[in-house]
């Protein structure tokens, strides 16, 4: 990929018009010629966040809207029919970041005794992410932490519930007596 530094190019009349193409982070390449940015979206290099602006204008517009296959529902193909196809040809996959840290941070602050949701949070977030690794939708590198985090906050949430019961059980024996 080109950076958007360069100055802009003409493109021959047969290759279309030229375009920039921002990612997700904010990093813009580009220009390239139409022709180039079909060749990246069938390798897989561009999807449904992605967003397009020709050379000529001032407005930037979803890749989808260009390219109405990659708005497809993810059970169709994750909104990037080619995923398969850049994977088996060039090993190149977007991941998404873990969230390792704040999910581990979450349960200790939950097991200190702070207060029980941060221990919901953290089991919740632990094991989404780590159904996302197992999908390899996610960044596998802080499954350890993220398994930390499940199992913290999941005692956490127990330990909170049998502290709950028992305090209603005590709360009803005093009632009775």
């Amino acid at each position: 990929m080109s950076s958007a530094s360069e100055p802009p190019t003409t493109a021959s009349p047969d290759e279309g018009p030229l375009y920039f193409v921002r990612i997700p982070e904010g990093q813009i390449f580009g220009p390239i010629p139409s022709k180039e940015l079909d060749k990246w979206v069938q390798e897989g290099r561009i999807d449904r966040q992605c967003e397009l602006r020709q050379t000529d204008s001032q407005g930037w517009e979803k890749s989808d809207q260009r390219y109405p296959i990659l708005a497809l529902p993810e059970q169709v193909g994750s909104g990037s029919p080619f995923h398969q196809v850049r994977l088996s040809e060039t090993n190149a996959r977007y991941l998404l970041p873990h969230r390792g840290i704040p999910s581990l941070i979450f349960a200790l602050v939950g097991l200190l005794g702070v207060c029980p949701i941060f221990s919901i949070a953290a089991w919740s977030m632990a094991h989404t992410d780590l159904e996302e690794i197992d999908r390899q939708h996610m960044n596998p590198s802080g499954r350890m932490m993220l398994l930390w985090a499940n199992y913290l906050g999941m005692a956490g949430v127990i330990g909170y519930g049998i502290l709950f019961l028992g305090f209603v059980l005590v709360t009803l024996l005093r009632l009775l007596i």
